[in-house]
């Protein structure tokens, strides 16, 4: 993405040139074909313009982050001043609790055309916490038995469902994603953010059920600081 200015700025620069020479050529008696080759050269340079600028707009459209370049770093705490009262002790964390099932899930990008809003990423298939209006969301998924160690597939599950804070549900599917047989298999559910959905945190939930009666719930860690840019979760922007 950072490039496609470059690009934007290098071929109008040429442009220029090539129109200045154009006007002296005209003036010193240049002959005709070379005028002729000079527009031709004026014209190319204006369409890698056009299309440059609209790479960029589209780039701009559809990104789902931006970057921050030439970024502070990190203020390390200010030491403590004399009569400062002592730090508070370290918080003991609970006591460790057992699980039937294990979770590993993401949200990725989709590939092109897959949003029925027509609204892409700019790249496919690329883990991302933050999506844009419009936009196909994919969740991928692997749920573990911890009593077996044993990855779930479609025949040991029952239920698997994604569940959205505005009430609806979709379920998981488990097949291979790929054309090779080496090719992974995994859980997928998707939904296409509609276009006037409220922005802010997707608080979403799955939950899955095994034959053997074995339950799962899967809640992203809310760790959140919006005055600081902070937020853990799944975020719808514009």
């Amino acid at each position: 993405m950072k490039n496609v200015p470059s690009i934007k700025v290098a071929g109008l620069v040429v442009a220029l040139s090539i129109a200045v020479a154009l006007v002296s050529a005209c003036a010193s008696g240049v002959p005709q074909k070379d005028v002729d080759a000079l527009k031709q050269q004026l014209a190319a340079k204006e369409q890698e313009a056009a299309k440059a600028k609209q790479d960029l707009d589209a780039l701009k459209k559809n990104s789902v982050m931006s970057v921050v370049p030439n970024a502070p770093p990190r203020q390390p705490p200010p030491p403590p001043k004399p009569g400062d009262p002592p730090p508070p002790p370290k918080p003991t964390p609970p006591a460790a609790k057992t699980v039937p099932l294990f979770f590993y899930v993401d949200t990725v990008t989709a590939g092109a055309g897959e949003s029925k809003f027509n609204v892409d990423a700019s790249r496919y298939c690329a883990i991302s916490g933050v999506f844009q209006r419009g936009m196909h969301i994919v969740w991928r998924m692997e749920v573990i038995d911890t009593s077996t160690g044993k990855v779930l597939q479609a025949t040991d599950v029952k239920s698997a469902a994604l569940k959205l804070p505005h009430g609806e549900n979709k379920n998981f599917n488990f097949g291979r994603h790929g054309a090779t047989e080496d090719s992974p298999w995994f859980w997928t559910s998707a939904w296409d953010v509609p276009m006037d959905y409220p922005l802010g945190v997707l608080d979403f939930t799955v939950e899955v059920t095994t034959n053997d009666g074995k339950t799962g719930t899967f809640k992203q860690i809310p760790v959140s600081a919006p005055d600081r840019g902070i937020e853990s979760r799944l975020t719808i922007v514009e």
